[in-house]
């Protein structure tokens, strides 16, 4: 018996003390290497756009992408109209994205398989995602991140927090448990709108 693997990549949000969850509309930065998908980590850059951050950019972030319009609101944005295409926004395409923005946001992430797990005693300590295989799944129009178990620190180091195990139930029957493909909640330890980031005391 084991954790489901890949029912929750991206960031999914689940609880929050505001709900539904607070959403601001920003420009999207158009990229000319990645592909734009739901549940994709956002900041705020020095233009007031909003920009996909990578794993590697140890940067703040405002929020998780969940909504996509045309740059003029009217619709979807050029390239989501495709019957040939999934629920994306392709490289080098305008948009406006709808983000969720509230600190206190609660998201359901996804571990990723391989290394060492996080266990009961890694909850409140930070941790950073990474993509999978591809940037994001084409089809369904989700991101492809996970958490990246060997990031695991305390301090001020990684973008996320970790508040515990998700309490569901397997596709076999089984409870969700520590170990590969987990399912975490997690909050945005690094967060923009915080003013500052939060520091983890354990360790």
């Amino acid at each position: 018996m084991a954790n489901d693997q890949g029912n929750s990549y991206g960031a999914f949000p689940i609880y929050n003390p505001q709900s539904p969850p607070v959403l601001l509309s920003y420009r999207l930065e158009t990229c000319a290497t990645l592909d734009v998908f739901r549940g994709q980590f956002v900041q705020i850059n020095s233009r007031g756009n909003a920009q996909i951050i990578a794993p590697s950019d140890n940067v703040a972030a405002c929020g998780v992408i969940w909504t996509v319009a045309a740059p003029n609101f009217a619709g979807l944005t050029t390239g989501m109209t495709s019957l040939s295409q999934g629920a994306y926004i392709p490289r080098n395409t305008d948009a406006r994205v709808g983000v969720i923005i509230d600190p206190q946001q609660l998201y359901l992430m996804e571990e990723i398989t391989g290394g060492t797990a996080m266990s009961a005693n890694s909850i409140g300590y930070l941790v950073n995602f990474t993509y999978t295989a591809t940037t994001g799944n084409t089809v369904t129009g989700y991101v492809n991140t996970v958490l990246q178990n060997s990031t695991i620190a305390v301090g001020t180091g990684p973008l996320l927090q970790l508040m515990g195990l998700q309490d569901i139930i397997n596709q076999d029957g089984t409870q969700n448990a520590s170990g590969a493909s987990a399912k975490w909640v997690v909050r945005i330890a690094n967060h923009q709108f915080n003013g500052t980031k939060l520091s983890v005391p354990q360790g």
